[in-house]
């Protein structure tokens, strides 16, 4: 590779049709990237589905092979070179696969010196930059090893995207502020100065009240082969429900892998909405000393409130010799949050003929879940206007017309996902 690519560049993924040998059907699939543990679909590689890309590089090892859903010991993990001279890990299965869905649960990347496993935020974002000819400092994402060093993330990568979206898909999540090179926890920390009328030069303050929330739904450790989401939990402020209600809040932590780390990422974003939010936009002289994004302040100004913010722009005049700052400031201190309830979230296993029959005008179709069980009691919803719920068997009918259609399903404390069906 050249020159680094920009954070605005798309990443250098590699298509199906760059291989040697491919499915036709796949040609325009992306090469996946696999950081962590993760569930994919691999790409196929030839007609009768015996072979299977997993990702484009090699991986740490296999877990876990489903074929049509159900698990399978005939496989093998080939780690080898395509004929360009590139690494990658396919799959091997005794019986070919056909036309029936494959997953597969991967460990994936290694550090490439250290033989470690990727699964670190700041460990996957430093891999990310490497892959587009980025060389960083030691001490880059520094921030990210001392707040998320323990956190454990799961992610797949193979869609076409820049550079800013895949580092930003690994940070934001995680309720962090970021810049190339840096980032830390959007919270407060030891104030570095005091804005007082010594150095302030002008400042105003707004309340944002807009975006709050009290309780949160919350979904985590994304399945990639089967597009949903396989956790999910239930939090709330009870002191803020109180106050304003159930005002609902979505958290989407798709690569968080274990729910320990969901919990306590997803509560400390609850926390921080359950709260007043003040905004500060100031101008202070240079002489505070050297301010940047992401710095704690005490705001001591009769035109502010007081109390610890955090900056969130910075910007130097130095002919001026001022800052411009924007801040944020909590009205008050953060709230107890309670899990109220977790779940694991249901991933259907694949459809087959035997799921859906059709007669007279009426469809029938069988919700299972992943181990092939029947759902009961399952809300589904035909093409978003009619809704039904499953029988103890997991059956539920719907009169409609022959052709494509959409199911959604959702059970209480679980995630929703959606089934594409052809009666």
């Amino acid at each position: 590779m050249g020159a680094p690519l920009l954070y605005s560049d798309p990443l250098p993924l590699r298509r199906a049709s760059d291989l040697p040998q491919y499915r036709a059907d796949a040609a325009d699939r992306y090469l996946p990237w696999v950081f962590g543990r993760a569930r994919v679909s691999p790409v196929p590689l030839d007609l009768a589905g015996a072979e299977w890309l997993v990702a484009d590089h090699p991986v740490a090892g296999i877990d876990r092979v489903t074929v049509g859903g159900h698990p399978t010991q005939g496989w093998q993990l080939l780690q080898r070179l395509d004929t360009t001279g590139h690494p990658i890990a396919v799959l091997r299965l005794a019986q070919p696969a056909g036309a029936e869905a494959v997953a597969v649960s991967v460990a994936g990347r290694r550090h490439p010196q250290t033989g470690a496993e990727l699964v670190t935020p700041s460990a996957i974002v430093r891999e990310l930059l490497r892959l587009c000819g980025h060389t960083e400092p030691r001490d880059a994402w520094a921030g990210l090893d001392a707040v998320y060093g323990q956190t454990t993330l799961g992610l797949v990568i193979a869609e076409d995207m820049p550079l800013r979206q895949a580092v930003a898909a690994v940070v934001e999540p995680l309720g962090a502020m970021w810049r190339p090179g840096w980032a830390t926890r959007r919270a407060p920390g030891q104030p570095v100065a005091t804005l007082d009328a010594s150095v302030v030069e002008s400042i105003t303050a707004r309340a944002e009240n807009t975006a709050l929330r009290t309780t949160a739904r919350v979904t985590y450790a994304y399945d990639w082969a089967a597009g949903a989401a396989r956790g999910s939990m239930s939090l709330a402020a009870p002191q803020a429900v109180g106050l304003w209600g159930e005002l609902p809040l979505d958290i989407d932590l798709p690569a968080v892998f274990l729910a320990r780390d969901a919990l306590a990422i997803a509560s400390a974003r609850l926390a921080a909405a359950a709260r007043a939010l003040w905004v500060v936009d100031a101008t202070v002289s240079d002489r505070v000393g050297d301010l940047r994004e992401g710095m704690t302040v005490l705001m001591d100004h009769a035109h502010a409130p007081a109390g610890l913010a955090v900056l969130t722009s910075v910007s130097l005049d130095r002919e001026q010799g001022s800052y411009t700052l924007k801040a944020e400031m909590h009205a008050a201190s953060a709230p107890r949050v309670d899990l109220v309830r977790r779940g694991a979230a249901l991933v259907p296993a694949a459809n087959d003929a035997q799921q859906i029959t059709y007669r007279d005008g009426v469809a029938t179709f069988t919700v299972l879940d992943e181990n092939g069980q029947p759902m009961a009691g399952a809300a589904v919803t035909l093409d978003g206007l009619y809704t039904a719920n499953t029988d103890a068997s997991g059956q539920v009918q719907f009169r409609t017309e022959r052709g494509a259609h959409t199911l959604t399903v959702r059970m209480p404390g679980y995630a929703d996902f959606a089934l594409e069906v052809v009666v």
